[in-house]
């Protein structure tokens, strides 16, 4: 496996989106705050960890090809704004092609360990003003 330094904001992120494309819920869950809020594509929070892990394993278990666009990183002490743009292809289970795009905003916190990890992910920006 490649050693991803989850110490810096972009590290934290390879890993996360390593972790989509491999089907490693229990490693994309760990990317997320004890206090982590996912947003999905509706516009619901889910909160806390057990509401997260549902959505990680929806997505971990497609298995997508995730990429994204150079991001603007905003740091302030231990808690970051993440911006970027994104591109998830792949197949469902019964072969038809996915194609899915947004635009991230997010916050993360750094944890005592020094992880980089979510405590809002927003992976539809502001698109979910549209629901």
């Amino acid at each position: 496996m490649e050693d991803f330094n989850r110490k810096t904001q972009a590290g934290a992120v390879a890993y996360f989106r390593h972790c989509i494309k491999n089907g490693d819920t229990a490693g994309a869950l760990s990317c997320f705050h004890s206090e982590g809020v996912y947003i999905d594509r509706d516009g619901k929070e889910l909160r806390g960890l057990e509401d997260i892990q549902v959505a990680m394993e929806n997505i971990c278990g497609l298995k997508l090809n995730i990429q994204g666009e150079t991001p603007h990183i905003t740091v302030i002490n231990d808690l970051a704004m993440w911006l970027d743009r994104w591109e998830m292809t792949g197949h469902t289970p019964d072969g038809q092609p996915i194609k899915m795009t947004g635009h991230t905003s997010c916050i993360m916190k750094k944890s005592e360990k020094g992880d980089w990890l979510w405590l809002v992910d927003n992976p539809f920006g502001s698109a979910i003003l549209n629901y």
